[in-house]
């Protein structure tokens, strides 16, 4: 399968996962009263912050060990295990004090302590995509990105089918989630195969050398080794939620429900340099980038203009269909979110740059300078949302949004100017 069409098929995949969760959240609005609504949604956002921290960026670390190492990165399986380990713990004790300490009522809290189990659960089903993505099997990529968001129905059909022969909405939340812990631990069983399948028999690659490994690893250096990758996936999602938490808590609720929408679109718009940096070239660039830093100086300037491209003729396209589409998918009341929405739209070929120039920072050095840009973009943008969401409201707080997306494209480009430039020149 060439890359055009891997790309197409995981993007797909991920504009169908985006459309079932966005299923979940509709119809689960209308099988549980407002109050099971909020009480759920509550727990279910803090779960989301903490499946990050449960997968712990083991899996980008697998592609980096295989990327440097060849098949003798198979030694690195065990200790990421040990690593994800560690990492799942500390999610749940985070939701499990989140419980006891910040939950807004006993059944949020009761919610959310066996919530953590499904999130501890969920972390080598995470971890797994590595797999696939190493032997280049993009067609199981994109199915695995769907396995989360079907357990997610099948959970809403239970809550459906309770709620019809109960008669009432208290006895949902239960078995609605039992149903996401054990749906999750059957997708981690199955990650659990692959990850250990990967130790067994890793993938061939073509690269001309590899770095050999010092010694045998253990689980502390691959805890430290997957740290600056979950540093990065925490730091995107505060970015996504930071304007919108901001506004609300200026009381500007309004104003956050306006701004939710077009952060909606923005993510909607994001999945496809996910798809290509992401999931179909992450591979390959560590590959590259490690052991055939030629190659993939003379490939990755090709893929970032194609991105670029498209992502220019997506943002034009936007600015002109959101004044037509925002009302009719969420309302004529969102009306005053289609000017946010297009302003942030225009600046997707920005996040497409620098998502691009991040994913050519491989190396161990480069991916810590990667790890400064996220956390770059994570503070200028929590920071401008905090101080301009009390004086400018909504305006203020795009405008904060893009100043960080412009400085994570400064940043990135530094990193390339510095770290990656010189050492495709002199392996070119």
């Amino acid at each position: 399968m060439r890359a055009p069409a891997e790309v197409a098929v995981v993007w797909t995949a991920s504009l169908a996962s985006a459309l079932l969760a966005f299923a979940f959240s509709i119809v689960l609005a209308r099988t549980l009263d407002a109050a099971a609504f909020g009480t759920f949604m509550t727990v279910f956002a803090v779960s989301r912050l903490a499946a990050p921290v449960a997968q712990g960026g083991v899996s980008e670390m697998w592609l980096q060990a295989f990327g440097r190492h060849g098949r003798a990165a198979s030694a690195w399986i065990v200790p990421g295990l040990g690593a994800m380990a560690s990492t799942a713990g500390l999610a749940v004790l985070g939701m499990t004090g989140w419980a006891m300490a910040l939950a807004p009522s006993g059944d949020a809290a009761e919610l959310a302590i066996v919530m953590a189990v499904a999130v501890a659960l969920g972390a080598p089903a995470d971890n797994a995509i590595a797999e696939p993505m190493l032997r280049g099997r993009f067609v199981r990529v994109a199915l695995w990105q769907l396995a989360p968001y079907l357990v997610r129905m099948a959970a809403v059909g239970v809550a459906a089918a309770v709620l019809w022969r109960s008669g009432g909405t208290r006895a949902v939340g239960g078995p609605l989630v039992i149903t996401l812990v054990v749906g999750t631990a059957i997708t981690s069983v199955i990650g659990m195969r692959w990850i250990l399948r990967l130790r067994r028999d890793p993938p061939v690659d073509d690269a001309p050398a590899h770095e050999p490994l010092a010694a045998a690893p253990a689980a502390g250096a691959a805890l430290a080794r997957s740290f600056p990758f979950a540093v990065q996936g925490l730091a995107y999602l505060a970015v996504l939620q930071a304007g919108t938490i901001a506004l609300g808590s200026a009381k500007l609720v309004e104003d956050a429900g306006h701004l939710a929408v077009g952060m909606n679109i923005v993510t909607a718009m994001h999945l496809l340099p996910s798809a290509v940096f992401a999931r179909v070239f992450a591979p390959r660039y560590f590959l590259w980038g490690n052991s055939d830093p030629a190659r993939l100086a003379r490939t990755a300037p090709r893929v970032l203009a194609w991105v670029m491209v498209v992502s220019i003729v997506a943002s034009i396209a936007a600015w002109f269909l959101l004044p037509w589409a925002i009302p009719l998918v969420f309302g004529a009341v969102q009306e005053a979110a289609i000017a946010p929405a297009r302003t942030l739209a225009l600046a997707f070929p920005v996040w497409c740059l620098a998502a691009g120039l991040a994913a050519h920072h491989t190396t161990p050095t480069e991916v810590r300078w990667r790890t400064l840009c996220w956390v770059g973009l994570a503070a200028i943008t929590i920071g401008g949302c905090i101080l301009q969401a009390p004086t400018a409201g909504l305006d203020g707080v795009v405008q904060a949004i893009i100043a960080g997306q412009v400085a994570f494209a400064i940043l990135t480009l530094i990193g390339q100017l510095v770290f990656v430039g010189p050492r495709w020149r002199s392996a070119s």
